[in-house]
Parts: structure tokens; C-alpha cells; sequence
């Protein structure tokens, strides 16, 4: 016998056939919030964001570092002092270099008066060997007269051919002085006059070398403004790669930050960015817009990090914000399909 069963209010149970045609509708169904989610997924576009942090800087900014390795010998300027361009705001050891460029300068000055003294010699020299061409000429003349004398008196029996020989000889002797004294090299005294210069020149550019030498090691500010000191003491070792300052002059309004190495390709100039400074962070905070500038093409690092460094202007309009102020930045770089995003395939 088969069961007996009675309901109470209940629905009859669905037939097979009926089933089959609720799984059909729920599939049709899904199948089109699939689909409808499919193409809102392609048709939809988000904004993709590149992360950075970074701070704010004035419109004249410079960041100063030592030229050559060496230790801090003295420190001039501290964090918050004015400086003025040129003012020495830190020395490395220079003992050496100082040295040097005192016995360069040293020996500039003992050139130029060895040149001047040498100079007055050539000049003199020159002046005698003039002097005598001319008193080789006037003894030529008077050999010549004499010779000629001579000869007239022989003729009326009153010298002797000794004589006239002796006169002969006296006009050749004067000849050959004189023809001695113009074959004489006439840029003779030019060249040395012109190897002294040279000696000169080259004691000059010894000392232009070495004061080069010694300026490497004097650190100085490129701009006017407020400098601010990074960690360093004296005794310390300190490289070419190593910030020692940052001076901030004229009003804030620049953007300096650090795009991760591995999406810095994504960031290109002219890019809108917003950025949110410390003072204003928070929910709700405020965030202030600006256009990427110019991103350095040098990849940095720090500790593990590798990044680079992009610049931008920042519309701060009213608000004050003091320079060194730090920010997180958001930087725009495009869009892409919602599907895209959600999958981090952009």
C-alpha cells in the first residue's frame, strides 16, 4: 500500500515538469544579472590611482650636497637660519687642499716676477744687439773710407800695399760683424718671452685647479632663503648622494614626492593629483589639487626602496602651509574597466 499523507494550507508539491521550469527561469535569471554585470563591469571606467608621499616645498627650493666625499670639519648654518646665496653653510676637512692652493698661489707670485725680471733682460738684450747692428754698420762705413783712402794715397806713392791689405782686411773684418749680427735670429727673444708667458699661464691654471679643489669643499648655498639642516655632525663622513641641507626660499606652492619605482612608468607629466597634508588629514580631510611637473628620470633608493621623484605646482589658495609640510599623494594616471580594476589587471 502507498502512503496517505493530508496538508493543512500547504501547497501541493511542484511537479517535475514545474521544477524544471523554476530551474529555468532562476538560470535565465542569473544568466542576466551576469551578463548585465559583464557589460557594467566593460562599459564602466575608473580612475586608476598611483600612491605617493611626499612634501611641500617654495617656489625657489635647492637641495644642497657635498661635491666630494670627506668629514665635517665645521658646521655654519642650523636648521631655520637665513642664508644668503654664496654664504658657507658647512666645510669639509681642507687641510690638504688649502695647502696646495697656498703653495700654487706661492708659486704664481715667484713666475711673475722671475717673468718680469726675465722679460726686462730679453728686453734689454734686444736693445744691445740692436745697438751693435748699428755700430757694425758705422765700422763697415769707416773701413770702407779708410780702404778707399788708402788706395788714393797708393797711387800717388804715399801708402804702401801693406797698408792697403791691412785696410782690405779691417773692411772684411767689419763685413763679416755685421753680417754676423743680422743673421741672428730676429723671434729669438719672441719665443722666449713667449715660453716665460707660458710658464705664467701655466702657474695660473695650477691655481685655478687647486682653488677648485679647495672651493669642492666649502658647501654653500646656490639660493636665498630658510635652511633646514638634516641630521650631521661634525667628524662625520659624509658623500655626494647625501642631502645636508634643503633651502626653501619664496612662497610655498611646490610638490615634491617619492612614486614607487615600480609605478613610476604609470606617472607622466601633466597628470592631475591630489594631495592631502598632514595638518588636514583625517576623515573628511581636505585634499589639494595640482598637476604633475617634471618626474626625474634617476631611480633613488632608501633602505630597500627604489623610487623616483616627480615635482608638480600645488593651489594651496588661502591656507598657510608651512614649508617641509608632508603629504600624501594620489596621482591620476587614466582609466580603466571596472572589471579591470577589481581583478588589478589595469
Amino acid at each position: 500500500m502507498g502512503d496517505y499523507r493530508t496538508t493543512t494550507g500547504e501547497a501541493p508539491p511542484l511537479s517535475p515538469q514545474q521544477r524544471r521550469r523554476r530551474r529555468r527561469r532562476w538560470a535565465i535569471g542569473l544568466a542576466a544579472v551576469g551578463l548585465a554585470a559583464a557589460l557594467a563591469g566593460y562599459g564602466i571606467r575608473v580612475e586608476r590611482v598611483v600612491w605617493a608621499s611626499g612634501y611641500v616645498l617654495t617656489e625657489d627650493y635647492a637641495e644642497v650636497r657635498p661635491l666630494v666625499q670627506g668629514l665635517i670639519a665645521e658646521i655654519h648654518a642650523q636648521s631655520g637660519d637665513a642664508v644668503e646665496r654664496g654664504k658657507r653653510l658647512a666645510r669639509l676637512e681642507d687641510a690638504e687642499q688649502a695647502a696646495a692652493l697656498q703653495e700654487a698661489r706661492s708659486r704664481l707670485r715667484q713666475l711673475e716676477a722671475d717673468a718680469g725680471r726675465r722679460e726686462a733682460e730679453i728686453a734689454e738684450r734686444r736693445r744691445r744687439q740692436e745697438y751693435e747692428a748699428e755700430a757694425a754698420q758705422l765700422r763697415l762705413q769707416s773701413a770702407e773710407s779708410r780702404l778707399q783712402r788708402q788706395r788714393e794715397l797708393q797711387t800717388r806713392g804715399l801708402a804702401s800695399a801693406a797698408a792697403v791689405e791691412e785696410a782690405v782686411l779691417q773692411r772684411a773684418l767689419a763685413e763679416t760683424e755685421l753680417r754676423m749680427l743680422r743673421e741672428r735670429d730676429p723671434t729669438l727673444f719672441d719665443r722666449e718671452i713667449e715660453a716665460i708667458r707660458h710658464e705664467v699661464e701655466a702657474g695660473r691654471e695650477a691655481v685655478v685647479r687647486t682653488e677648485a679643489q679647495w672651493r669642492q669643499r666649502q658647501i654653500v648655498a646656490p639660493i636665498s632663503g630658510t635652511a633646514v639642516r638634516s641630521e650631521f655632525t661634525v667628524g662625520e663622513l659624509v658623500r655626494p648622494d647625501q642631502v645636508l641641507y634643503e633651502i626653501y626660499g619664496g612662497e610655498p606652492g611646490v610638490l615634491k614626492g617619492r612614486v614607487e619605482e615600480r609605478h613610476a612608468t604609470r606617472v607622466r607629466p601633466g597628470q592631475r593629483y591630489e594631495a592631502r597634508l598632514t595638518p588636514y588629514s583625517g576623515w573628511g580631510g581636505s585634499w589639494f589639487e595640482g598637476r604633475v611637473e617634471s618626474l626625474r628620470d634617476v631611480i633613488q633608493t632608501d633602505g630597500a626602496r627604489t623610487y623616483r621623484t616627480l615635482y608638480g605646482r600645488l593651489e594651496l589658495g588661502d591656507v598657510a602651509v608651512p614649508p617641509g609640510t608632508t603629504a600624501e599623494i594620489r596621482i591620476f594616471t587614466g582609466k580603466t574597466r571596472l572589471w579591470m580594476w577589481l581583478i588589478g589587471a589595469d
